[in-house]
């Protein structure tokens, strides 16, 4: 699995803000999981989902 981590560090290290970081680890996240990620990446990914949630709030 992608280390969500690693991708949003890298993201706010290149200037990105949290919400385009977020972003881009979810692409990075999904497309590493494919159209059927195993139960901690889905979850991952419904984590991620709810933060960009939050900040679009």
């Amino acid at each position: 699995m992608a280390d969500v981590a690693a991708v949003i560090e890298q993201a706010q290290r290149e200037g990105r803000d949290l919400a385009t970081a977020l972003r881009i680890a979810r692409v990075t996240l999904a497309y590493v999981s494919g159209p059927e990620p195993e139960p901690d990446q889905a979850r991952a990914l419904e984590a991620l989902d709810r933060q960009l949630r939050a900040l679009s709030d």
